[in-house]
Parts: structure tokens; sequence; C-alpha cells
């Protein structure tokens, strides 16, 4: 996704990921001037001129990422399609980090899940997602974090389509703390 689709993406429908809607509607941003054009208005806080954002528009339609809804006074709103849904939580999904508080509470942020075989590649992309934002593997399908992740977590397994197996626990004690306390720098 380049510069100027993410910066009217997000300018549209937002940038945090954990509180992006799905079926999104934006505000109204254009009234039909003609039959081809369209006047925009609303939109200079994206930061993205009248003629590039006509453009990019036409561009996510044709990829149909959007599409427009014009009622009868010739308002348009911009509606985010399923493909372009997909394509702003994949976006995000990239991008997403765990916050590091200064201080650690003392509780333990545990994530277990217990996936079926035929949802073998979400329970990989998962692994991997949980991996890379700097999750310990405890066990094999259990890992351990310091830090609140839970909205980020089901953010992920929301994505992957495997929220429904995959479990949160908040503990005070775990076995083997000094060495996981070590892992994180604790």
């Amino acid at each position: 996704m380049d510069y100027v689709t993410r910066r009217i993406l997000e300018g549209l429908f937002g940038k945090d990921p954990l509180k992006f809607s799905t079926n999104a509607v934006s505000p109204v941003v254009a009234k039909r001037r003609s039959k081809n054009r369209l006047s925009y208005y609303g939109v200079e806080q994206i930061g993205v001129s009248t003629r590039q954002l006509s453009k990019t528009f036409w561009q996510l339609r044709q990829q149909e990422i959007i599409d427009f809804l014009e009622d009868k006074e010739g308002n348009i709103q911009i509606v985010l399609t399923e493909a372009g849904e997909r394509k702003v939580l994949a976006y995000h999904l990239d991008n997403l980090t765990l916050k590091t508080p200064k201080h650690w509470d003392g509780y333990w942020r545990i994530v277990a899940f217990d996936i079926p075989e035929r949802k073998k590649r979400a329970r990989d992309a998962l692994t991997q997602k949980m991996k890379k934002l700097g999750l310990m593997q405890f066990q094999k399908s259990l890992w351990i974090y310091p830090h609140e992740c839970k909205n980020e977590i089901d953010f992920v397994a929301q994505i992957f389509e495997v929220g429904k197996y995959v479990h949160y626990i908040v503990a005070k004690n775990i076995t083997n703390e000094t060495l996981i306390r070590g892992r994180f720098g604790l």
C-alpha cells in the first residue's frame, strides 16, 4: 500500500487497527458536479491534493477496494469493500507492535491455543506473528509476555479466524520466573 493510499484510507477510516470497524463508511467526502466530476470536501486534513485524491479514489475503485454510495442530493460517501477491509487489516497486521511500559506490573500474560489441524496455516501464521511481536514460547502452544497485550492478540486471532481457539490468561506467579524475567530484561 503506497503512502498516499494509506494516508487516504487512514484519514477516512482511522489509523488504529484495534478500533477499526469493518463495513466502514466514511463521512460524506464528495458531491457530484457532473457525470464524471466530483468536488471533494472534508478531506483537507489528509494532506493530499484534490488531483491526487481523485486519482487514488479512481484506482481504489478499479481495484474494488472502495465503492461510492451516492444519495439523492449527489452527496457521496466512501465504503470499504470486503477486499478493502482485508487489505487494510493486512496492512495493520504487518505494522502491529506491542507497547512496553516503563514499569512492569508484576503480572504475566499467557496466550494459550489449541487450533485444529485443519487450520494449520492459521496456527502457523499466529505462531509467527506472536514470535515477531516478542512473546516468548513457553510450550508448543503456550506463549508468555510481561505486559498487557490482550487487544493485540485478539486482533491477530480475529484476522486469522481462530479467535475461539485462543485464550488469554493473566497470572501473578509462574514457575521458572527468574529465567523468564531474564528473557524480558525485568
